[in-house]
């Protein structure tokens, strides 16, 4: 794990990622026969606890809570960070239309930095999106330029569906490609979900899966983030290793957090 600040959003898709979403989870085809679709404003809350590696899940770093909120097709999803105390250290909000992102933002209130993202119309070609990245050290995100959407970009909220909805591919040993937004440097990068084992965990079969960089300067610099989610439907997310918001003080700084990220699932269970 490298502690460069240019990758540090990468990991972030952490928390996001196990959104648990879809009330029971479950799934629904469409008419068509398009890719399976879930719901973006369920569960209503989720929680879930990071802790310090290697710590035998004895030292609480942060806790994480998820709520999400319906009004008509659109859905407004908060993400808050707090400290053992309950102090706020970040919160990220998700705004969607239709089950689409249309935007998100971010503030890390001790290590005073916000990130923003923005999708919408490209005007020079119809039916085609863009999209729009803002970082900034303070708490208002400068504004990046407009750049063209390619398929498949995913944010934090978006990995934990697209995993789901690629299930099938992933146990069959196919490696499933996706383009994941950096904040910090406002652009995207190619990531790949693959299966890298199997093992039980409370009494559940569960599968690995591992969130992995394409290309060999950014696996260089950007470790895996390994996923360990139930075998049996709905495939809940149990846990994570890896870097996820916000970032930890050490001596005088602040710092990128790897930790480990436990999800409570009784209030989700079927």
């Amino acid at each position: 794990m490298v502690f460069s600040s240019p990758f540090s959003i990468l990991r972030r898709c952490a928390l996001l990622a196990v959104l648990q979403w879809a009330q029971s989870l479950g799934f629904a085809d469409n008419a068509a026969n398009l890719p399976k679709v879930w719901d973006v404003a369920g569960p209503a809350r989720f929680t879930g606890t990071l802790y310090e590696m290697g710590s035998h899940r004895q030292k609480v770093l942060y806790r994480f809570v998820r709520t999400a909120a319906r009004t008509g097709c659109a859905v407004r999803v908060e993400r808050q960070f707090t400290t053992p105390d309950g102090k706020l250290a970040a919160v990220e909000t998700v705004f969607y239309e239709s089950n689409q992102l249309v935007s998100y933002g971010m503030k890390e209130f001790q290590a005073n930095l916000s990130g923003s993202i923005e999708i919408g119309p490209e005007p020079a070609q119809a039916g085609q999106s863009r999209i729009r990245i803002g970082y900034a050290k303070a708490l208002v995100p400068i504004q990046g330029a407009w750049q063209p959407l390619a398929p498949n970009t995913l944010i934090d909220d978006d990995l934990y569906p697209f995993m789901l909805a690629h299930w099938d591919d992933l146990m069959g040993g196919e490696s499933v490609k996706f383009h994941f937004v950096s904040i910090e440097w406002q652009r995207t990068f190619n990531f790949r979900l693959v299966k890298t084992g199997e093992n039980v965990v409370a009494g559940h079969n569960c599968e690995q899966i591992a969130m992995k960089p394409v290309g060999f300067l950014l696996s260089q610099v950007v470790n895996p983030l390994v996923f360990t989610v139930e075998k049996a439907p709905p495939h809940l997310i149990l846990s994570y290793l890896g870097r996820t918001t916000p970032r930890v003080r050490q001596g005088g700084a602040w710092k990128y957090l790897d930790a480990e990220t436990v999800f409570d699932l009784d209030q989700i269970r079927p």
